[in-house]
C-alpha cells in the first residue's frame, strides 16, 4: 500500500539527517522546506542532495493518485544561506503551497495508517478518494478530496483512542517545532497556506468555562477559543473536522495533550473551535468534534470546496 512505500523513504530521509547540519533542503520555488524534510538538517552537501531525490520519489507516489502534486524542484542550500521567502505571492505559488500542506499531512496519514497496523482503514480511504476524483470536476480539489477522504474514513472506522494514535504517529513524522505559542504558530501555519482566511484567538480562563456551564479542567491547561475564516475542511454536517490543525498542533507542543472541546458555526463562513493543552496530558478530538447546533451549521450559502 502507498502507507508503507512513503514510509520507507521518509525512513531514508530520516537515516541521511542529523541533528546540527550545515544543509536543508528547500523548494526551488517558494523557498519552503518540502513535508518529507521538515525540520530535517543534513551533515553535507551529498546527504543532502540524496535527501532531495528522495523528496523527488515521495512526491512521485503521491502523484500516481493525484497528478496536481506539485513538483517541488528540491535544492540543496547550506542553513547559513536559507532563502528568504517572498513578502508576496502569487496565485500560482498560493495554490502549490495549499496543495503541499494537503499532501504533506495526507502523506504522514497514510504512514501512520501502515505504522499502526490500520491497513484496512488505508484501504479504504483511498477506495473513498479514488471514487470522490470521479465526482470532482476541479481537478485541483483533488488534495482537499485526498485529505477528506482519509478523515471520514478515520472517524468512522476508528475509535478515539486509536485515532489519538494515528494522529500522533502522523505528527511525529514531522520534526518538532517547539514554541511558547503553539496554537498562535499553528494557526499562522494554517493561513499561510491558504487552509484558512483570517483568524483570531483568545485564552479562556477556568472562570469563563464554569460560566458556560463546561466541566473544570481534569488537569491543570490552558484553553483556547479559535475563530478562523474559510476554513477549508468545514462541513457543515454536525461535526467539524479537526485533524490538519491537530496533526499542526501536536507539531508545535509534543509535549502536550491536545484536546478539541467542541465548536459551532459562525457567521460569514467562519466557524469557533475550542481546544485545551494539557502538560502531559491525553489528547482527544483530533480527527472531528461535535458541533454546537444553530441557525447558521445548515447554511447552504456558505462557501465549500468539498
Amino acid at each position: 500500500m502507498v502507507g508503507g512505500t512513503l514510509r520507507d523513504i521518509r525512513s531514508e530521509i530520516r537515516a541521511l539527517a542529523c541533528s546540527d547540519g550545515d544543509y536543508i533542503v528547500v523548494c526551488g520555488r517558494t523557498g519552503t522546506e518540502p513535508g518529507a524534510v521538515i525540520g530535517r538538517q543534513f551533515p553535507d552537501r551529498h546527504s543532502a542532495g540524496e535527501a532531495a531525490e528522495l523528496v523527488s520519489d515521495y512526491r512521485a507516489v503521491l502523484r500516481r493518485y493525484d497528478p496536481g502534486v506539485p513538483y517541488h524542484e528540491p535544492l540543496v542550500n547550506e542553513l547559513s544561506e536559507r532563502p528568504m521567502q517572498p513578502l508576496e505571492i502569487d496565485s500560482g505559488d498560493r495554490h502549490a503551497r495549499y496543495s503541499a500542506f494537503c499532501h504533506d499531512i495526507s502523506g504522514a496519514l497514510f504512514e501512520a495508517l501502515a505504522e499502526t497496523g490500520h491497513r484496512v482503514v488505508e484501504s479504504a480511504a483511498m477506495e473513498t478518494y479514488l471514487t470522490l476524483t470521479e465526482v470532482v470536476e476541479d481537478h485541483d480539489n483533488f488534495c482537499l478530496t485526498m485529505l477528506w477522504s482519509l478523515m471520514s474514513e478515520l472517524d468512522v472506522r476508528l475509535s478515539q483512542a486509536e485515532q489519538t494514535t494515528v494522529i500522533e504517529t502522523a505528527a511525529s513524522f514531522f520534526a518538532p517545532r517547539t514554541t511558547p505559542n503553539p496554537v498562535g504558530v499553528t494557526l499562522r501555519t494554517l493561513q499561510s497556506v491558504g487552509f484558512i482566511d483570517g483568524f483570531s484567538m483568545r485564552s479562556v480562563c477556568e472562570t469563563d468555562e464554569r460560566r458556560a456551564g463546561a466541566d473544570p479542567p481534569e488537569t491543570a491547561g490552558e484553553t483556547w477559543e479559535l475563530t478562523v475564516g474559510q476554513y477549508a475542511l468545514a462541513e457543515r454536517t454536525g461535526r467539524i473536522p479537526t485533524l490538519p490543525v491537530a496533526v499542526c498542533l501536536r507539531r508545535c507542543a509534543p509535549e502536550f495533550g491536545v484536546r478539541f472541546i467542541g465548536g459551532e458555526a459562525l457567521s460569514d463562513g467562519r466557524w469557533r473551535l475550542r481546544v485545551q493543552l494539557v502538560p502531559g496530558g491525553d489528547s482527544a478530538g483530533l480527527v472531528s468534534v461535535e458541533a454546537i447546533e444553530n441557525r447558521w451549521l445548515n447554511d447552504t450559502g456558505a462557501s465549500q470546496q468539498l
